[in-house]
């Protein structure tokens, strides 16, 4: 954290109101360097993916990072509303201490706006909705961390 614009703390003789208001302020403080850390650290690229319809062999929509779904099929908005105002759930990888990766009954949330839900979102999908395998292959997955 960036401690130059900290309020300075005030001398072990300050009186309750000086210590009240450099308390208020040193949280208020805290919580914008907090936000701030936090945008940092969920900073990524945004993404967008073209929607293939595979029956129809043809693209019917695109969706991005931010969960902004653009289509004029009814059918795919339909399976899409869902992932797009609850997230999508995907099971969470656990490791155990012989090494051995599995799918745990577990599941988290991936929202829109989050690290991994364009390719959550896009493994969700029914058939015959799906994106082209090359860019699938580079989207990222969610990062539990």
């Amino acid at each position: 954290m960036d401690e130059s614009n900290q309020p300075e703390r005030p001398l072990p003789d300050a009186d309750s109101a000086e210590i009240v208001r450099w308390m208020e302020e040193d949280f208020g403080w805290a919580i914008a360097e907090a936000a701030q850390e936090h945008t940092k650290d969920e900073e990524h690229e945004a993404v967008e993916v073209e929607i293939i319809n595979h029956d129809q062999g043809k693209v019917v929509g695109t969706i991005d990072t931010n969960g902004n779904l653009d289509t004029e099929s009814d059918a795919l908005h339909d399976v899409s509303q869902e992932y797009l105002e609850e997230g999508v759930p995907v099971l969470v990888p656990t490791t155990y201490e012989n090494g051995e990766t599995v799918h745990a009954d577990a599941e988290i949330v991936v929202d829109p706006g989050t690290e991994g839900f364009v390719r959550a979102f896009v493994d969700a999908l029914p058939s015959p909705y799906d994106c082209d395998s090359e860019v699938l292959v580079d989207l990222l997955t969610h990062d539990k961390k």
